[in-house]
C-alpha cells in the first residue's frame, strides 16, 4: 500500500535527521533547529505556553464557523478552510496598486514610495497565464538591491492581501541591501514578519470601509489564515516532535503515526473539531515533514505572525517615531540572533506576556467575528 511506502520514507528522513543531530553535538533535531534559527528554548517555550492558554478562546472561532456552515456541533476537519460567504469587492490592476500604495504610505512614507517603485518598474509577475504555476512568491535579488515577485492577480481582495504579503518580503529585503551579502540572510522565524505586517496594515484598511457583511468575509479570512498558522500548526509541532521522541525508539507503523497525528489534532483543536472527521493522514501529504534538511516546518510561522502582531501594536502606539526603529530591525535581522532583533524595539522574546499581548489582538478579532 501507499501509505506503507511513505510511512518508510518519513520514519528513514526523521531517523537520518535524528542522527546527524547527534553526530553535531544537538541535544535533539528540535535544539539543532532553534540553533540554526538564532532562536532559544526560552522564547518557544514562552511562546507556545501563551498559545495554549488561548486555545479555548480560538476554539469559539470555529464553533461559530461551523455554525455558519450549517453544522449541528463542532467543525469537520474538511471544512476548516471553507469560507462562511463570499465576498463582492473586485479590483482592476489599477486600483489595487493604488489601494497598496496609498495605505502603505499611510503607515510609513518609505513602504508607499518602495511600493510605487516595485509597480511602477515591473518586479511583479502578475497576470495567470497557460503554464504559469498557481501560488505567490518573493524573491529578493541582494547584489542588485531589488526583489521579483511572482503572483496570479484575478482582481479578489485575496489577491490584493497576496501582492501585500510579497511586498512586504521585497521591503525586508530593500531594508537589508546596504548590509553584506553575509549580512543578508534571515532565519525563518523572522523571514514572515515584514509581510504578515504589510497584510495587516491592507486587511486593517479595508475593514473601515467595508458593509457589515463585507466586513464579516474579511475577518473569517484573515482569522482562518491566522488560525492555520496558530492552531494548527501547534497541532503540527506537536506531531512533529511527537514523531522525534517515539522515532528514537524505532520505527512507526501507518497506524502509529494515524494516532499521533489524531492526538496532536486534539490537543490542539479540543472540543472545535468534530471527532468524527478528523485528519489521520496529515502526516502523508504534508511534504514539510519530509524536509531532511528543514525540520520544524512550523513554529516559525507562528513566531513570525505573532511577531509581527506585536510589532503592529507598538505602531499603534507610538505612531511614525515607530517607523525609523521598525526599518532598524529589519535591516538587522540577517546579522543577529531573534532575542536581539527583538530588543531593538523593548520587546523580549523570552516573556510569555509579549506573545499574551500579540494573541489578545487576535481574541478581540475574534470576538468582533462572534458579533458580526
Amino acid at each position: 500500500k501507499s501509505d506503507d511506502s511513505v510511512s518508510y520514507a518519513l520514519n528513514a528522513v526523521k531517523g537520518e535527521t535524528i542522527t546527524i543531530s547527534k553526530l553535531r553535538g544537538f541535544e535533539s533535531p528540535l535544539d539543532m533547529t532553534l540553533f540554526y534559527s538564532r532562536m532559544d528554548m526560552e522564547t518557544l517555550d514562552a511562546m507556545f505556553s501563551a498559545i495554549t492558554d488561548y486555545l479555548p478562546t480560538f476554539r469559539k472561532f470555529f464553533i461559530k464557523k461551523a455554525q455558519l456552515l450549517g453544522h449541528k456541533s463542532a467543525l469537520p476537519f474538511y471544512d476548516l478552510f471553507a469560507p462562511v460567504g463570499t465576498l463582492d469587492m473586485n479590483f482592476t490592476y489599477e486600483e489595487a496598486s493604488k489601494f497598496v500604495i496609498d495605505n502603505f504610505t499611510d503607515f510609513s512614507e518609505a513602504l508607499g514610495n518602495f511600493a510605487k517603485e516595485a509597480f511602477e518598474n515591473s518586479w511583479i509577475d502578475v497576470e495567470p497565464r497557460k503554464g504559469k504555476r498557481g501560488g505567490a512568491f518573493c524573491h529578493n535579488l541582494h547584489y542588485i538591491g531589488e526583489s521579483r515577485i511572482l503572483t496570479n492577480f484575478t482582481g479578489s481582495f485575496s489577491d490584493v492581501l497576496t501582492i501585500a504579503h510579497e511586498l512586504g518580503h521585497a521591503y525586508h529585503g530593500d531594508c537589508l541591501k546596504q548590509q553584506t551579502y553575509l549580512n543578508s540572510s534571515y532565519t525563518m522565524p523572522i523571514a514572515e514578519t515584514a509581510s504578515t505586517l504589510c497584510e495587516t496594515i491592507i486587511a486593517k484598511a479595508a475593514l473601515k470601509t467595508a458593509s457589515k457583511e463585507e466586513a464579516l468575509v474579511i475577518l473569517e479570512n484573515d482569522l482562518t489564515g491566522m488560525m492555520q498558522v496558530i492552531v494548527d500548526i501547534y497541532s503540527r509541532f506537536l506531531f512533529e516532535d511527537g514523531l522525534f521522541t517515539k522515532r528514537k525508539q524505532g520505527s512507526l507503523s501507518v497506524d502509529e503515526l494515524n494516532e499521533l497525528m489524531i492526538d496532536s489534532h486534539k490537543k490542539a483543536y479540543g472540543e472545535s473539531l468534530d471527532p468524527n472527521y478528523l485528519h489521520p493522514y496529515m502526516w502523508y501529504c504534508k511534504p514539510h515533514y519530509y524536509y531532511a534538511d528543514s525540520n520544524y516546518y512550523n513554529f516559525p510561522y507562528a513566531y513570525g505572525l505573532l511577531f509581527s502582531k506585536g510589532l503592529y501594536s507598538i505602531y499603534l502606539e507610538k505612531g511614525q517615531e515607530f517607523i525609523e526603529i521598525y526599518d532598524n530591525l529589519l535591516s538587522e535581522t540577517g546579522k543577529n540572533n531573534l532575542r536581539d532583533v527583538a530588543k531593538i524595539v523593548g520587546i523580549e522574546t523570552r516573556d510569555k506576556s509579549f506573545w499574551a499581548k500579540s494573541l489578545q489582538t487576535i481574541a478581540e478579532d475574534i470576538e468582533e467575528f462572534l458579533k458580526l
